[in-house]
């Protein structure tokens, strides 16, 4: 007796929880028809999101230029540096000792460089996985994961199989959302980021080390001295050539000796005009160490706070908002009870 009463209430939700799992079903399936049809990457395209990834597609070109420009740029000071620590006259019989000041900007240029390459890489992937996201995640992944879940909710099989089937549709899910939007919510944080913290700074890092490149780019660019060209000889007259007088052999044998006096006293001379002018060269555009210390001074902390900027840029903001979007996926996309 007592049983009866509670018997159409049990019956009551029962009815509930079949109506809930078909409505959530239901939905999948039209989830599934639009991502199929295209009309979900549609509406996420031409909707308000459009513009933002418009704004993130322009940052990733931005990011991307200013790497390549720093890249170069840190090349440029390796390698003159590089030439001004090792060179060598040895054409004069000069040897320039390597500037120890250099040293620092060196090791910190070699690092810049790397960074450079890391930067440019993360960028080359945020921009192939918002490519590659716009092809399959909305249009494949997503359909196939409502499909799934629809499945495991309409499934009158086991527990553990509904279970499995629900699994690894939210989880299908949850990668086709995460592909589709990480991208712009990375690029949308790191492009406000960069405007309201970090433009100033990395404009006058990027910019201090771009000049001193070239600087340092003009400096070695006379470091091979040219060579100078010996003056042209004429050769002596012989008798019986067309000009030359008759002599007696006396005559002859004297005009033979002053000849080869005077052309060996030429060929000195040109010998040593050609050295002092190598070493007047190379002492021209040899610089003075303490130029060069006024040069690259606190060009390592310009290149420092670029590979900070570039770091927080390129890899830490990323990271963090992939992170933070992940787990947000993950608590709005909860297993169907």
């Amino acid at each position: 007796m007592a049983a009866s009463p509670t018997t159409p209430h049990k019956g009551w939700r029962a009815r509930l929880r079949i109506g809930k799992h078909l409505r959530a079903a239901g939905l999948l399936l039209v989830l599934a028809a639009l991502g199929i049809s295209g009309l979900l990457e549609t509406a996420v395209t031409r909707g308000p999101v459009g513009y933002v990834q418009d704004d993130v597609v322009l940052y990733l070109a931005r990011s991307e230029q200013t790497a390549v420009e720093a890249f170069a740029a840190a090349r440029t000071i390796n390698a003159a540096v590089s030439v001004l620590k090792s060179a060598d006259l040895s054409a004069v019989v000069a040897q320039v000792a390597p500037m120890e000041v250099l040293e620092p900007v060196d090791d910190l240029a070699k690092q810049f460089s790397d960074v450079m390459v890391v930067s440019i890489v993360a960028i080359l992937v945020e921009r192939l996985v918002l490519v590659v996201s716009q092809a399959w995640a909305l249009t494949v992944l997503l359909p196939i994961g409502c499909a799934l879940l629809a499945l495991s909710v309409l499934s009158r099989s086991s527990p553990l199989m509904r279970r499995r089937l629900s699994a690894l549709g939210r989880g299908i899910i949850i990668l086709a959302l995460f592909a589709r939007f990480v991208v712009l919510a990375a690029g949308w944080a790191g492009d406000g980021l960069t405007r309201r913290f970090l433009a100033h700074d990395l404009t006058t890092s990027i910019g201090a080390v771009t000049a001193s490149s070239g600087r340092l780019n003009q400096i070695t660019a006379t470091a091979v001295p040219a060579t100078a060209q010996p003056p042209a000889q004429t050769p002596p007259q012989l008798p019986g050539q067309t000009g030359a007088p008759a002599q007696s052999m006396l005559d002859q044998l004297k005009g033979e000796v002053a000849r080869g006096l005077q052309s060996a006293s030429n060929t000195t001379q040109a010998v040593i005009g050609k050295s002092k002018a190598m070493v007047n060269a190379a002492r021209a555009w040899v610089p003075d160490p303490a130029a060069i210390n006024a040069m690259v001074v606190g060009l390592p902390d310009q290149i420092v706070k670029a590979m900070e900027i570039f770091l927080v840029q390129t890899i830490l903001t990323p990271f963090l908002v992939a992170l933070f979007f992940y787990a947000v996926l993950r608590g709005i996309m909860r297993p169907i009870s």
